[in-house]
């Protein structure tokens, strides 16, 4: 479709994840979409960004002529859900690893700015299952970060205040490990969704998030049940990570921990437009990591047309 629109630009010179990613995504945001196809590092791996930096793509991409009709078509689908399914055979699960998962050498996820205390994943969409979410599907972008310095199998996972993530975390199941998966690259309905931050008064936890999805797609969206943990996948995502969440709390950075304080070490580019501070969080045990056959990584960069536009129709 982007290529179709002209609107994707191909580059095939040598990127690195560590702070050239982040510059470009800059320099074309409000632009064209990218697709990386060299990254520096990570010879199998491929990454796209800017999908969501222009509303009337966005628009363009659900069948309607603009942004107002957008979220229309974003009510109906609130009014007429449609629930997912479940298959066998997903190309989530094309490839499957279960041991020596190491996700900072596999996946090129992003380093910002050289004050940021780490190289943060933002693309990941955390999916809790129907038992977890009050008998609904739901799910949410969250930042983590795979703790290098002492082992890429395990990471911060950090729900922000308000969010339907901290009342499944730190409320209903606060002394329970949580099984879920991070599904990263799944269909733009699917990460309008979960990038929409919905109003609670509207969309209370209980709620069917991918029914929504559905309903703006037109179609069930498919899941299909994890390798290794009770949780189901984002059946046509690109990567999945399996795993659980444990009770066991850690700090986002080795900066923060050495201070035993939040929201003093920085931490993660914000949404709200300067650089965050790092938190203590709950610790998120990878299991497995599972992809398709010739995977796309998306970049996601919170301060950006591609990271604030990605929530707008639904709140609308």
């Amino acid at each position: 479709f982007l290529k179709q629109e002209g609107e994707l630009l191909t580059i095939k010179e040598p990127v690195d994840p560590i702070y050239e990613t982040a510059g470009i995504e800059v320099a074309l945001d409000n632009g064209p979409a990218f697709l990386f196809e060299n990254i520096k590092g990570y010879p199998e791996a491929r990454s796209i960004g800017n999908v969501f930096s222009r509303m009337g793509r966005i628009a363009k991409l659900f069948g309607v002529v603009d942004s107002k009709q957008l979220k229309f078509k974003c009510l109906d689908a609130l009014k007429h859900p449609i629930p997912p399914v479940v298959v066998d055979k997903a190309p989530c699960q094309e490839v499957v690893i279960t041991f020596d998962v190491d996700i900072n050498n596999t996946l090129p996820v992003l380093k910002t700015t050289e004050r940021d205390g780490a190289r943060v994943m933002g693309s990941g969409m955390v999916l809790f299952s129907e038992k977890y979410g009050r008998g609904g599907y739901e799910i949410s972008f969250k930042r983590m970060n795979f703790r290098g310095y002492r082992g890429r199998d395990w990471a911060s996972l950090t729900a922000s205040p308000g969010t339907h993530g901290e009342t499944i975390l730190f409320k209903d199941y606060r002394n329970e490990d949580v099984p879920v998966t991070i599904n990263i690259c799944a269909s733009p309905a699917v990460m309008l969704i979960a990038g929409a931050g919905l109003v609670h008064s509207i969309i209370p936890l209980g709620t069917d998030e991918l029914a929504i999805a559905g309903g703006l797609e037109g179609s069930p969206i498919e899941i299909c049940k994890a390798k290794t943990v009770d949780a189901c996948s984002i059946a046509k995502a690109e990567w999945v990570i399996e795993g659980v969440i444990t009770t066991e709390r850690v700090w986002e950075t080795e900066e923060a921990e050495k201070l035993g304080k939040a929201n003093v070490a920085p931490f993660f580019p914000e949404w709200v437009g300067y650089l965050g501070r790092a938190w203590r969080s709950r610790k998120f045990q990878v299991t497995a990591l599972t992809h398709r056959k010739d995977p796309i990584y998306y970049n996601w960069l919170a301060d950006s047309y591609d990271g604030t536009q990605v929530g707008i129709p639904f709140r609308e």
